[in-house]
C-alpha cells in the first residue's frame, strides 16, 4: 500500500507540475473488472486503492469507479467519456492486458497518466516506455521468465505449459520458453474467464502417460521370484511355483 501511495503522489506531482497539492480534488478514473469470474481481482484493486487514498497525507482526490466487465470495448468507451466529459487525466485499475491495450494508448495520447496496478504489457516498457506510464505491480513477462529460469535450474527436461488465450498469457508463454531450454511437450491456451479445467487436466495426464510410455508387463516367472524374495524378507517361506 505504501508503494502505491508513493506512485500516486509521484504521478500527481508530475501531473500538477509541482507538489501534489490542489485546491480542488484531482479526479482519478479507476476502470477495473468488477463482474464476471475475475471480478474478485478488480474488487480487491478498487478496495485497496480507496483504502490507500484515505490515509493521512494523501492529496485530495475524487475517484470515479467503473466496471469494464473484462471487455476492451467497454473499458475504452469509459476512458473516452472520462477524458472528454469528466476531465479525468489520471487512470488506474485495469486487470487484463487486452483491456489495457485498448485503453492505455488513448490515455497517454491525450496527455493523461496511467498507473498500472496489475497488467503491465512488455510493449509499454523499454523503447515503448512513456513518461506518463507508471507501474506499481510488475511486467507481464517477468513471471514467465522467473518460472522458466526456475524450471531450468531445477533440472526439468520437459514441461507442459498453459495460460489464458490473451496477450498477457501469450507474453508469459514466450517468456517461459526464453529461459527454459528443455522440451515443451505441449503449449495449451484456455479461454479467458474459464473456470472448468477438466479437459486441460486430462491433457496433462495424457502427456505424462505418453512421456512414461506403456506400463511394463511382468512375466509370471519374474512375479514368482519377486514373491519369493518378499516372503523371505518377511521371514515366511517363499511361495511355491
Amino acid at each position: 500500500m505504501r508503494a502505491n501511495r508513493f506512485v500516486l503522489a509521484f504521478a500527481l506531482a508530475a501531473f500538477l507540475g509541482g507538489p501534489a497539492v490542489a485546491q480542488e480534488p484531482v479526479k482519478i478514473g479507476l476502470i477495473t473488472t468488477l463482474s464476471g469470474p475475475a471480478g474478485y481481482l478488480g474488487q480487491d484493486i478498487r478496495d485497496a486503492f480507496l483504502l490507500a487514498i484515505e490515509q493521512p497525507g494523501t492529496p485530495k482526490t475524487q475517484v470515479l469507479v467503473e466496471d469494464d466487465g473484462g471487455k476492451p470495448g467497454q473499458a475504452k468507451s469509459t476512458a473516452e467519456r472520462y477524458l472528454k466529459t469528466d476531465g479525468v487525466k489520471i487512470f488506474t485499475g485495469l486487470v487484463f492486458g487486452n483491456v489495457g491495450a485498448a485503453v492505455i494508448p488513448d490515455v497517454l495520447d491525450a496527455g493523461g497518466i496511467y498507473i498500472s496496478t496489475n497488467t503491465a504489457a512488455a510493449p509499454f516498457a523499454g523503447k515503448g516506455c512513456h513518461k506518463n506510464y507508471f507501474v506499481a505491480s510488475w511486467q507481464n513477462d517477468g513471471q514467465g521468465e522467473s518460472a522458466g529460469a526456475l524450471a531450468q535450474d531445477l533440472g526439468y527436461k520437459k514441461a507442459f505449459i498453459m495460460a489464458p488465450n490473451y496477450p498477457s498469457g501469450k507474453e508469459m508463454m514466450a517468456a517461459f520458453r526464453k529461459y527454459f531450454k528443455g522440451d515443451v511437450v505441449e503449449e495449451k491456451y484456455t479461454q479467458l474467464g474459464q473456470t472448468d479445467f477438466a479437459v486441460e487436466i486430462a491433457a496433462i495426464r495424457a502427456a505424462r502417460r505418453a512421456r512414461r510410455g506403456p506400463p511394463r508387463r511382468r512375466s509370471r516367472a519374474r512375479s514368482r521370484r519377486s514373491s519369493a524374495s518378499f516372503g523371505a524378507l518377511r521371514g515366511s517361506p517363499p511361495a511355491r511355483a
